[in-house]
């Protein structure tokens, strides 16, 4: 005998066998049984499932009739359809109990299978879990944290001995709990959704978290994520490690490198890390201004435009006898300017003791080359200018003792003498001046100062005959005082002034003046000289350096150095305007006294 299960469309299910064995079976069963189409819709139902259900479903999508859904359910054993049986327990949504399903394949004619459910209601599956061997390979064996969750929500289903002492808490308190109820950041439905969704395309997800306590304190963990299944129940299991030392090496360690970096960067030189191919592993900023991002790169090709190593190359020395090697180079800039560097480099050890690659320090010297070769012809330049004006009184004094000489040219050569030594004194003055307020000593005792007074005396020692340029005076007699000491601006205004005459063209106008500016004064020496180039205006005021076109006049580039050192300590400032072939001014603002 044979029972036929009519399906659509005339088509059906039939089993075949012993006449009255299938009924037997079907009516004695205590649970419930349905059969499912490929389609999802119900093919049968036993009386059981009706009374249960409460009304005859064959013909509805199972997915609806079961379970209210829209579409098929996620977790259906889908595999069952493709001849193979499936089994396991099972929690419906819709009333939260839970159940044992047994799914076998039914073979239809056309070689495709439907499904035959077999369904019983079943206690909660906790003591399931703890007997599937998943659970023991995974919980009993590793010494993580390890939790298992509903895929809906992430609800937790069971937890290991371990989760529980980590977090400070109970299985029975954390039985129930969604992540959010001890994660340090929220896990909104919507994140658990994405991360069930990543698991499920990529088979595991690995990412870091926090654990909160129970006492408040916080646990830095690796978490992974993966599906587990047992029978038609599925679940999340998360495997929680402990990393919290590692965070803090591995924070240490991210402090100590952004501590080399940040002096890396501070430097100010270009340093770059090669390994043992020459190949460029690191650049700070200042190489990465210079010449771009260059990683991977041979740093002879990079920073020599050749196609093998230099000569005489450091980090190849480095590399071969682990030690530290140092040589000067010098090259030109882009624009055919010297340009003096020193490179240095330096082995880097591994663990072993071994080199494994080398640092290299490009340090741009050139403007120290500068300075000191402006120090030397500063030097050199002070020497001939003390011996000049020593000299000469040494001279005319020894004339005078050795020779008889008349009463005019005694007055004559003593006025000689004077002048060199006054000469002599400037210069001096000039350097202890300069060396004092560079220390640091600033005003000793500063008192108002009237300038129009000043501005006279100073000019005064200018108006001989021996000065061949017109110095006139630009100032009002009542302007108010500045706060200072009258030696100092002296000093600056003598040195200005000495400048003007120096290289201002015989018969030409140097004016001396001063006006009021707001709460200052500005105090100025215009003169018809050269002028000075634009990129030279800020260099002039520097110690020892001196314009090239000035060279032909006697000078130690002390003068201007002096005066802005001077400004500094009134509270003021010092600049020029100039323009080639059209003279300079220089300007001193300073503060004025108060009432």
């Amino acid at each position: 005998m044979s029972i036929f299960i009519p399906g659509e469309a005339g088509e059906g299910l039939e089993f075949h066998s012993v006449e009255g064995f299938p009924n037997a079976i079907i009516n004695a069963w205590d649970g419930w049984i349905y059969v499912g189409g490929p389609d999802f819709r119900i093919r049968f139902m036993n009386g059981r499932f009706i009374e249960m259900l409460g009304r005859d479903a064959t013909g509805e999508p199972c997915f609806h009739a079961l379970h209210g859904r829209g579409e098929p359910c996620p977790w259906c054993p889908r595999e069952v359809f493709a001849g193979k049986s499936a089994s396991g327990i099972f929690q419906k949504p819709t009333d939260g109990r839970w159940y044992h399903v047994v799914n076998l394949p039914l073979p239809l004619s056309d070689g495709a299978f439907a499904k035959v459910a077999f369904i019983r209601e079943c206690s909660e599956p906790e003591s399931r879990i703890k007997d599937l061997p998943v659970f023991r390979n995974i919980v009993d064996q590793l010494s993580d944290a390890v939790f298992f969750h509903a895929p809906e929500d992430g609800r937790i289903l069971y937890v290991n001995d371990l989760a529980c002492s980590s977090l400070g808490q109970s299985r029975e308190a954390l039985l129930g709990m969604l992540p959010s109820g001890y994660a340090d950041a929220p896990v909104s439905p919507l994140a658990w959704r994405k991360m069930v969704d990543r698991i499920e395309k990529e088979g595991v997800a690995v990412f870091e978290a926090r654990h909160r306590r129970k006492d408040g304190m916080f646990i830095d963990v690796e978490v992974k994520a993966t599906k587990v299944q047992a029978g038609l129940e599925r679940f999340i299991v998360t495997v929680a490690r402990d990393i919290t030392k590692r965070k803090q090496t591995e924070n240490r360690l991210v402090e100590e490198r952004n501590k080399v970096e940040a002096i890396m960067e501070a430097t100010g030189d270009g340093v770059t890390v090669q390994d043992l191919d020459f190949r460029i592993i690191y650049q700070n900023e200042v190489l990465i201004r210079r010449r771009g991002h260059r990683l991977g790169e041979p740093c002879y090709r990079v920073y020599a435009d050749r196609d093998e190593i230099c000569e005489d190359c450091q980090a190849q020395k480095s590399i071969a006898d682990g030690q530290v090697h140092r040589r000067p180079f010098t090259t030109t800039t882009p624009g055919g300017e010297p340009l003096h560097l020193e490179i240095t480099a330096y082995p880097l050890h591994d663990a072993a003791g071994k080199v494994m690659a080398c640092v290299e320090v490009v340090r741009d010297v050139t403007e120290q080359r500068r300075l000191e070769n402006s120090r030397e012809e500063a030097f050199s330049a002070v020497s001939h200018e003390m011996r000049t004006p020593l000299t000469a009184v040494l001279g005319f004094a020894q004339f005078m003792k050795e020779n008889p000489t008349s009463p005019e040219q005694q007055r004559e050569y003593l006025g000689l003498i004077e002048k060199e030594g006054r000469r002599l004194k400037r210069l001096i003055d000039n350097m202890l001046g300069l060396q004092r307020l560079r220390a640091g000593f600033g005003l000793m005792n500063p008192a108002p100062v009237q300038l129009y007074p000043l501005l006279h005396e100073v000019a005064g020692r200018f108006w001989n005959p021996l000065v061949p340029q017109r110095i006139e005076i630009d100032c009002v007699p009542d302007i108010f005082p500045v706060l200072g000491e009258a030696v100092r601006l002296q000093e600056a205004l003598t040195n200005l002034l000495d400048n003007a005459v120096k290289y201002s063209p015989a018969g030409s106008m140097i004016v001396l003046g001063a006006q009021a500016d707001g709460d200052r004064a500005l105090v100025w020496v215009r003169d018809e000289g050269p002028g000075i180039p634009m990129e030279k205006r800020e260099k002039i005021f520097e110690q020892f350096y001196r314009l090239e076109e000035s060279r032909r006049a006697a000078g130690t580039g002390l003068g201007l150095a002096l005066v802005r050192e001077i400004a500094h300590a009134h509270g003021g400032r010092v600049w020029v305007e100039s323009a080639p072939r059209q003279g300079s001014t220089f300007y001193l603002s300073l503060p004025f006294a108060p009432d």
